[in-house]
């Protein structure tokens, strides 16, 4: 599929058959998203493809636990999907796991202008780009190969609790889960705002 009509055709798809996908396929898009630009090219991203149903369901129980006792809804064992836990509906869960990345500038603002450092590590976070283009270039390559994806961090409720279930020690954290799989049904397209309006030349 041409590049263009990938991006244009991608969006986030939240009903998925239950067609297992092939593990070569699921490398190939992890080979896409290894192409991506990263700060310092430190590619600082791995993925985690959980594809064991008995994993994916122990997955889901922790987020509906603590979505139940946050929101105290009840939810858990309920069936239901929510923003929370919908990727357990899908056949492929790949779980991104980033690790924090300090440039020369890092360590230079760190030392001279503290104050200016947090801003940087919070608000611009270069090591959390180069992940997110990592990402984008992941769910990019499963549309062209006909695979639908959604991007989530409802899961990251439980973060501590699924890093811990997935042993993704510190200084790794879990940073976003894709739900994978080839699309059920697919909801209408949201409209996008024309490019004349997103874009100023000086």
């Amino acid at each position: 599929m041409d590049v263009f009509e990938t991006m244009k055709v991608r969006q986030s798809i939240r009903k998925f058959r239950k067609d297992p996908v092939p593990r070569e396929h699921i490398l190939r898009m992890a080979e896409a998203a290894s192409w991506a630009p990263t700060a310092g090219n430190s590619q600082n991203f791995r993925f985690i493809a959980v594809q064991e149903r008995e994993t994916i369901d122990r997955m889901r129980g922790i987020v509906d636990e603590i979505v139940s006792r946050i929101t105290g809804t009840g939810i858990a064992g309920e069936g239901k999907a929510t923003y929370q836990n919908l990727f357990a509906f899908a056949p492929a869960v790949i779980c991104v796991v980033g690790s924090p990345y300090e440039s020369a500038t890092d360590k230079l603002l760190r030392e001279k202008d503290p104050e200016r450092y947090k801003t940087r590590r919070f608000q611009v976070n270069p090591g959390l780009q180069g992940i997110s283009a990592g990402i984008t270039q992941f769910i990019l390559a499963a549309c062209a190969m006909g695979y639908g994806t959604c991007w989530m961090t409802g899961p990251l409720i439980a973060k501590q609790e699924l890093e811990s279930a997935l042993f993704v020690r510190n200084p790794e954290e879990l940073l976003a889960i894709i739900a994978v799989g080839k699309p059920d049904a697919a909801p209408p397209k949201p409209p996008r705002r024309p490019a004349s309006e997103i874009t100023t030349f000086r």
